[in-house]
C-alpha cells in the first residue's frame, strides 16, 4: 500500500479549474488504487505553520534545552506533524493556480516548512543531497494564459526575441517561475520523477474554456490511472 499526499493551495471558490482537475485526478486515483491511502492537505483550511519570530525562538530553546511557552510547544508540534506527514508519503500531488507567474504564498510557505536538513535533504562534501529518493510527484496548475503549449521551440523563440529586444505577445515556460521553483525544490529533496498537468489559456481564450477544461479532465483521468 502506498500513501498519496495531496497538497492543495487554492482559495475555496467555485468553478476553479485547478481544483476541478485536481479532484478528477484524486477521484480517479482512488478508484484505480483502492488499497492506497489518500491524504488531503488543504493549505487554506487551517493555514501553514509559520516560520516567524515564535518559530525561531522555539527552535533556539529546543536546541539549548530551555523551557518553552505553550505557544512555542504547539507551533513546533504542528511543524513536526506536517513534516512527518510529508516525509512519510510515497507520492505527491501539488494543486495550485498560478499567481503572478509564481506559486501562492501558502505553497511557498509549505515548501519552506518541508526544507529541513537531515529530514528531506542533507549536506555532504559534494553539496546537498536529497533524502526522499524513490518517490514521485505531479504538479497540477491552472493559468489564465498559455505558457507551456509551445514547448522547447517556443522557449527558444522567446529567448531570441528577448535577446534582440523584440516584443512578443507569446508567453513562455520561462515565465512560469512557480513550476520551475517547485520542480527544483522537489529535486533538492531527491524527487526527480515529477509529472506536469497544466490547465492553461481559459482566460485568454474564454470561448474555449470548456474545451480546455474537458481536455485537462481527460488527461487527469489518464495520468491518475498509472500514477
Amino acid at each position: 500500500m502506498s500513501t498519496l499526499l495531496v497538497i492543495q493551495a487554492h482559495p475555496h471558490i467555485e468553478n476553479s479549474l485547478s481544483l476541478t482537475v485536481g479532484k478528477q485526478f484524486v477521484d480517479t486515483y482512488k478508484e484505480t488504487h483502492p488499497n492506497d491511502q489518500v491524504i488531503i492537505r488543504d493549505l487554506y483550511a487551517k493555514g501553514v505553520p509559520p516560520l516567524n519570530d515564535v518559530t525561531m525562538e522555539a527552535w533556539r530553546k529546543q536546541k539549548f534545552d530551555e523551557p518553552m511557552t505553550e505557544e512555542e510547544k504547539d507551533l513546533l508540534k504542528r511543524h513536526e506533524e506536517w513534516l512527518d506527514e510529508f516525509i512519510s508519503a510515497d507520492k505527491y500531488v501539488f494543486i495550485n493556480p498560478m499567481y503572478n507567474h509564481f506559486l501562492p504564498a501558502e505553497m511557498k510557505q509549505y515548501l519552506d516548512l518541508t526544507a529541513v536538513a537531515h529530514k528531506t535533504f542533507k549536506y555532504t562534501s559534494n553539496g546537498p543531497v536529497g533524502l526522499l529518493t524513490g518517490k514521485k510527484a505531479i504538479h497540477i496548475q491552472a493559468a489564465g494564459s498559455e505558457y507551456h503549449k509551445s514547448g522547447k521551440w517556443g522557449t527558444v523563440k522567446f529567448l531570441i526575441k528577448k535577446a534582440f529586444g523584440i516584443k512578443s505577445k507569446e508567453s513562455s515556460a520561462l515565465m512560469d517561475l512557480g513550476d520551475m521553483y517547485l520542480t527544483n525544490m522537489l529535486k533538492f529533496y531527491g524527487i526527480t520523477d515529477v509529472e506536469k498537468l497544466f490547465v492553461e489559456g481559459a482566460d485568454a481564450h474564454r470561448d474555449q474554456r470548456q474545451k480546455i477544461l474537458d481536455n485537462a479532465l481527460a488527461e487527469a483521468k489518464s495520468m491518475a490511472k498509472v500514477f
